[in-house]
């Protein structure tokens, strides 16, 4: 799911960039170059952690505990531009620049990324679940949780 919800994201961050102007609606070339830049930098992390998110779960899936740790750790590393992703990409969108540079896309795209952030940060709480529960799941409950028997003869 995870992998799954990251190449999503890329595909439509990925739009959105394509759709930035590199002049806004004044024909100022720097109005949009904080909004392609965090737009385009997300869409190409999401790419990334689709296939990071992949190899851990692979790694939890075949019980290699080497596999698992190292995507883990990749992911996590992965993962911290996507958090700070989270916090810069609203910060251009709403910003002066930002507002100007939404303006100037075409077919309704600056209103569309509004609604398109909004659900990222909302999935973001799911992400970060999933990440919780694959690693329980996968390395923490096979590798710490011992099953018990009682012996009742």
């Amino acid at each position: 799911m995870m992998a799954i919800q990251n190449f999503g994201f890329f595909l439509m961050y990925f739009q959105f960039y394509l759709w930035t102007p590199t002049v806004d609606s004044t024909g100022s070339t720097d109005a949009c170059s904080d909004t392609r830049f965090w737009v385009g930098f997300f869409a190409l992390d999401c790419f990334i952690e689709s296939f990071c998110v992949l190899w851990m779960a692979m790694g939890g899936y075949t019980d290699s505990n080497c596999m698992f740790t190292f995507g883990w750790l990749l992911h996590l590393v992965v993962a911290l531009p996507y958090c700070i992703c989270t916090v810069g990409i609203p910060l251009a969108l709403y910003a002066e620049e930002g507002q100007r540079c939404r303006q100037g896309m075409p077919l309704g795209m600056g209103k569309a990324v509004i609604g398109v952030y909004w659900t990222h940060c909302a999935l973001f709480m799911v992400y970060v679940w999933m990440m919780l529960s694959i690693t329980y799941y996968s390395f923490v409950k096979s590798t710490f949780v011992k099953k018990t028997t009682i012996d009742v003869a």
